[in-house]
C-alpha cells in the first residue's frame, strides 16, 4: 500500500500480524547486513561490488544454511533483512520514503484494510530462555545488552533507559525465573515488542489517515493446534504468531486437516467468511450470502471509537486493544498521529 510500484494491483488488503510503521527508524541501507552475510560466505567485505559478484557464485543452500550466523542471542534478533527507504539509483524503488509519511502525506494506495494481531504473538519465546539455564543467566546478568537485541530496539538511542523501563512494567525488576511469573510477563513482552505495539501503531495511524474503512482483529482461539505448545501437556496455551492461519488456510503440512465435522469446524467457516467477505465487498460485515457469519457485526475502527473484533470462542467486539500495556510504548517512543 505504501510502494507506489503497487497502484492498481489490488482492491483490498489484509496485515496479520505485522506493521510498516515501525518504534525504531526504517533504515537507508543495510550494509551492516551485507557485509555479514559476506564474512559468513567466506566473501571479500572490501568493497559492496566485490561482496555482490562473491554472494553471486554462492547456492541458495549455502546462504539458507548462514542464517544462524546472523543471531545475537538464541534467535535473536527474530527481524533481519527488511524494507529499506532506497535511494534514487536509476531504478524502479520500491519504498522511496518513510511509510509514516507515506501513510499522514496519503501518498499511498489506499484500500479497505483490515490489520490484525494474536492474543499470545510472541509469548512462546520467552520458554526458550527460561527452560534454557545458559540463556537465563545471561538475560538476567546482562539484560541492558540484551534486552535491545531481542525486543528490537534502537541501540543507537538511548536503549538503557528504555530496558530498564520495560524490565519494571513488565517484570516488576524481579530476576527472571522458570516459573509462570516470569513466562507471563517475558512473554508478554516479547510479543508486545515483536509485533503488538508497531500493529497498534499501524491501526490507529491508518484509522486517522486512509479515506478507506480500517477493520481491527484480535486473534484469540484457542483449538487443538498451534505452532507452540507447552512441552508438558502438549497442548496449545495461547493463540501464538501464525495460529491465525491455521483456521484460514489449514497450514496441513504441519497441522492436521479441519474438516467440516470437526468441533473446529465452524470457526473455520467464520474465518473464512469473514476474509472471504471483506475480500469481495470490502467490508467484513455479512451480507446475507454466508449464514456462518449472519450474527457477527464488526465496526470499523476510528480515531474516537478504538473498536476491534475479538476472534476468540466468543466473537465479541471490545475497545482498545492492549492500550493500557501500550502506554508505556507511546511514551518511551514518542510519536505524533
Amino acid at each position: 500500500m505504501i510502494s507506489p510500484m503497487s497502484k492498481g494491483l489490488f482492491h483490498r488488503a489484509i496485515s496479520m500480524s505485522g506493521s510498516p510503521i515501525r518504534k525504531v527508524p526504517t533504515p537507508r541501507h543495510l550494509r551492516p547486513l551485507a557485509v555479514r552475510q559476506a564474512e559468513l560466505l567466506n566473501c571479500p567485505t572490501d568493497s559492496s561490488r566485490a561482496i555482490v559478484d562473491c554472494l553471486r557464485t554462492k547456492t541458495w543452500r549455502e546462504i539458507g544454511d548462514s542464517l544462524s550466523g546472523f543471531f545475537e542471542f538464541d534467535y535473536d534478533p527474530v527481524g533481519l533483512w527488511m524494507p529499506i527507504i532506497e535511494r534514487p539509483l536509476g531504478q524502479a524503488r520500491f519504498l522511496t520514503e518513510d511509510p509514516v509519511d507515506v501513510v499522514k502525506s496519503g501518498r499511498m494506495h489506499a484500500v479497505p484494510y483490515v490489520v490484525s494481531q494474536t492474543q499470545a504473538e510472541f509469548y512462546w519465546k520467552a520458554f526458550r530462555v527460561l527452560k534454557n539455564a545458559t540463556l537465563l543467566a545471561q538475560m538476567n546478568s546482562n539484560w541492558t545488552a540484551i534486552a535491545p537485541i531481542s525486543f528490537i530496539l534502537d541501540r543507537s538511542g538511548p536503549s538503557l533507559a528504555v530496558s530498564s523501563a520495560l524490565r519494571k512494567a513488565y517484570l516488576n525488576d524481579r530476576p527472571l525465573a522458570d516459573d509462570e511469573q516470569s513466562a507471563r510477563g517475558l512473554g508478554t513482552l516479547y510479543g508486545d515488542a515483536v509485533i503488538g505495539f508497531e500493529v497498534h501503531r499501524l491501526a490507529n495511524l491508518m484509522s486517522k489517515y486512509s479515506p478507506h474503512k480500517v477493520f481491527y482483529s484480535e486473534f484469540a482461539y484457542v483449538g487443538d493446534s498451534s505452532h507452540y505448545v507447552d512441552p508438558s501437556t502438549n497442548r496449545p496455551i495461547g493463540a501464538m504468531h501464525h495460529d491465525d492461519l491455521i483456521y484460514l488456510f489449514s497450514l496441513s503440512y504441519a497441522f492436521p486437516f479441519i474438516s467440516a465435522e470437526s468441533k473446529h469446524g465452524p470457526f473455520v467457516d467464520i474465518m473464512t467468511g469473514l476474509w472471504s467477505t471483506f475480500a469481495r465487498y470490502g467490508d467484513p460485515n455479512p451480507r446475507g450470502d454466508i449464514p456462518e457469519i449472519a450474527n457477527i457485526s464488526w465496526p470499523a475502527m476510528t480515531p474516537a471509537g478504538r473498536k476491534y473484533l475479538r476472534l476468540g470462542n466468543q466473537i465479541t467486539v471490545r475497545e482498545r486493544l492492549f492500550e493500557e500495556r501500550f502506554r508505556l510504548w507511546e511514551s518511551l517512543f514518542p510519536f505524533q498521529y
